[in-house]
């Protein structure tokens, strides 16, 4: 399936979801595009060509038939799916990881709490003190609060302070040895 575009796929994971023996019945938009009715997503008329030249779909040759998927479409689907749910199941991070070390370091340079932001680079990722402080994603910080090894409080003022706990310091000096 890797010659299908990430819209072809995308396409047939959907056609594949919505039909259920009739088809999906795609309506006509403006500049050779087509909208699902159900998601109501558009798609070039380009996306369908590979569905149907691999017989992955069938829509009987009239534009204007609702879209069928095939056996083998069904099959190929199945596979993306299973592509698809490999990618997301992705580990959480730790607090044993190279990140959280890293992490861990940057906010025991701090001898009082310092603030934390949320970064402009994305909703997950929080960065340390002022706006060139040191970033990490969220469960990086989840991970190490939940290990003990930082405290997060809140401020009175809405935000949020991190500080090195004990067993951060000790955690430090351990790993500090070990290199």
């Amino acid at each position: 399936m890797t010659d299908l575009s990430p819209a072809s796929q995308k396409l047939l994971r959907e056609i594949a979801k919505y039909d259920t023996g009739n088809g999906v019945q795609f309506g006509h938009e403006p500049r050779n595009r087509y909208s699902h009715p159900n998601t109501l997503s558009v798609y070039n008329i380009r996306t369908f060509y590979p569905l149907t030249g691999q017989g992955l779909v069938d829509d009987g040759g009239n534009d204007s038939a609702p879209v069928r998927i095939t056996e083998a479409g069904r099959k190929a689907a199945a596979e993306l799916e299973s592509q698809q749910a490999a990618k997301k199941a992705r580990p959480t991070p730790s607090a044993e990881g190279q990140a959280a070390r890293r992490l861990l370091r940057e906010i025991a340079k701090h001898d009082k709490p310092t603030l934390i932001y949320s970064d402009s680079r994305g909703p997950r990722v929080w960065r340390l003190g002022r706006h060139d402080g040191y970033c990490a994603a969220v469960d990086t910080w989840t991970a190490l609060r939940r290990a003990g090894l930082i405290h997060v409080e809140q401020s009175f003022a809405g935000g949020q302070r991190v500080s090195i706990t004990d067993a951060g310091r000790q955690r430090l000096a351990g790993t500090g040895a070990q290199r």
